[in-house]
């Protein structure tokens, strides 16, 4: 009897004997993560194995995630599929859908850090992420409590958690600065908020599609995104002071009808936005200032091209500013089915619709051959206040020593204002 015991003892070591949060499935520390293949309550499982392990998943199936049971199984569903980051999550979801029921409030998936964990000798570790493929729709899902313009959310569809992302991975525990995330890449991800192709974005489900804090370098590629309550893609550092995230690269990204596109926070260092596509958004490319003082540092907006936005390119409080060949077309155009032609009523700023913002932005700063051009043919060419490279303070910064050559204006009532 002892010895049986003792043998059993030492398996539970060996497995680093855990379960997880809300489910009760206990996983181990050398098996290979099994495939689901749609059956919703064993995704959680699967992906936690994954990142136990670090050894790849292929996920495929549909799966539909909320809170009520799984019919093929009976088994419940949590609410959403919370996993703790252990070690490389490397994930192949090609084909995959991953659908938001009507009763989901909060993330459809959430990668969290977690302070101490010490399971399957992963302690101190730093973890890679990549996630490739997949569509994921929270069209259905409840809106977060944090949205832009939260009176806009339809009656009914008001959720209760303060997050509500298609893919929320949190690489830093701010109260301990506890860091686990090194390198994030995701791509071939298809992201849908709306119903249907016409919807605005307040009429979307959930909240961002993507949200990450804290990588010590992030890729998002070759991404699309339909119909997004807040951003399409939010990328932010982590940590008590932002210490921690930087090099973020955005690139070769689609994106329609949003509140945001892609905008970085929290004054991450060495970010780059390029070769993008967006069409009908409030704010197309941003480094915005969450936190006075947390400045972002050199910031490429290279070869993006952007139609019907009511800030285009907006930077605050960021140094070392290079904006360079994108276009920017029909400024001035409807948003988001706003049809008002006396001002622009989802602009923080005020009611000119702007090409490139430039607020309390220093250092060294250059502006060079980009194209913006207002609306033509349209009532709302004469009716409709349209700058094309805006100057103004802010957080008691000047926006200085900018070096504007060969950008190319047209239908604008202002090519450069200085507020």
């Amino acid at each position: 009897m002892k010895a049986n015991i003792k043998i059993s003892l030492r398996l539970l070591t060996a497995c680093g004997a855990m379960l997880f949060a809300g489910q009760g499935l206990a996983a181990d520390c050398s098996s290979n993560p099994v495939n689901p293949k749609g059956k919703a309550s064993k995704l959680q499982d699967a992906l936690q194995q994954a990142t136990n392990t670090g050894i790849p998943l292929r996920l495929t199936g549909t799966y539909y995630i909320g809170t009520d049971k799984d019919t093929t199984d009976a088994k419940t569903v949590l609410k959403g599929i919370d996993v703790t980051l252990r070690k490389d999550l490397l994930v192949d979801a090609t084909g995959a859908r991953f659908i938001a029921k009507a009763d989901l409030d909060g993330d459809l998936f959430s990668f969290d850090t977690k302070n101490d964990d010490n399971v399957c000798g992963n302690k101190g570790q730093l973890a890679n992420f990549k996630w490739k493929g997949g569509d994921f729709d929270m069209s259905r899902a409840k809106v977060s409590t944090v949205v832009p313009i939260t009176r806009l959310t339809p009656y009914g569809r008001e959720g209760e958690d303060k997050t509500a992302d298609a893919l929320s991975i949190r690489g830093v525990v701010n109260t301990t600065n506890y860091h686990k995330l090194n390198d994030l890449i995701i791509e071939y991800v298809n992201f849908y908020g709306t119903r249907n192709g016409s919807e605005p974005f307040y009429e979307a489900g959930g909240d961002s599609g993507i949200l990450m804090t804290g990588a010590l370098k992030a890729t998002i590629r070759y991404n699309n995104f339909y119909g997004v309550r807040d951003a399409a893609v939010y990328l932010s550092a982590g940590g008590n002071n932002g210490q921690f995230g930087d090099h973020f690269t955005i690139h070769n990204n689609y994106v329609e009808r949003a509140f945001d596109g892609f905008t970085s926070k929290r004054g991450a260092d060495n970010i780059v936005m390029r070769n993008n596509v967006l069409k009908d958004v409030v704010v197309g490319l941003s480094t915005k200032s969450v936190y006075p003082g947390w400045q972002a540092t050199n910031v490429k907006i290279l070869n993006n091209t952007i139609d019907n936005a009511m800030r285009a390119i907006s930077l605050e409080t960021t140094n070392n500013v290079t904006v360079e060949d994108n276009e920017i077309h029909k400024l001035g155009d409807v948003v988001a089915g706003q049809t008002s032609t006396s001002k622009a009523n989802f602009n923080a700023y005020g009611d000119a619709f702007e090409g490139i913002s430039l607020n309390g932005v220093q250092g060294t700063n250059t502006i060079k051959n980009n194209k913006i051009r207002g609306v033509t043919n349209s009532s709302r060419e004469s009716a409709t206040a349209t700058w094309g490279i805006v100057h103004r303070s802010y957080e008691g910064r000047d926006t200085e020593n900018i070096n504007k050559t060969n950008n190319a204006f047209s239908n604008l009532d202002k090519w450069s204002k200085n507020l």
